[in-house]
């Protein structure tokens, strides 16, 4: 075994002088360059969040159809439509266009 009152002595490591002195410095200035580079992520991520926000509703914006057109009001595809054949045509728009509002009342109103 080991015969620990014979061992040498002496000191293996060694403190840099004003270590103690030094250190309560050190962690500061640690602490605030974590702090720094928190609020550099979460500004970035609030950038990228808001510029996200913003490409979405540009999107939206210019991409939606013409609020002012009826549907009613197309005109035909061909010149060769009569004009009783174009009444009914109307006719069946309309008639789709206000089943198409009543069912959106239903979902609006039925939640």
């Amino acid at each position: 075994m080991f015969d620990l009152e014979n061992l040498d002595k002496t000191e293996h490591y060694k403190i840099p002088e004003n270590y103690f002195d030094e250190l309560p410095g050190r962690v500061i200035q640690n602490i605030k360059h974590e702090q720094q580079r928190r609020k550099t992520i979460i500004t970035s991520a609030v950038a990228a969040v808001a510029a996200l926000a913003i490409a979405v509703g540009v999107f939206f914006t210019f991409n939606t159809p013409d609020q002012g057109t009826d549907i009613t009001q197309v005109q035909p595809a061909t010149a060769s439509v009569s004009e009783e054949e174009q009444e009914a045509l109307e006719t069946v728009a309309a008639d789709y266009y206000s089943e198409e509002l009543a069912m959106m009342d239903y979902y609006f109103y039925a939640y």
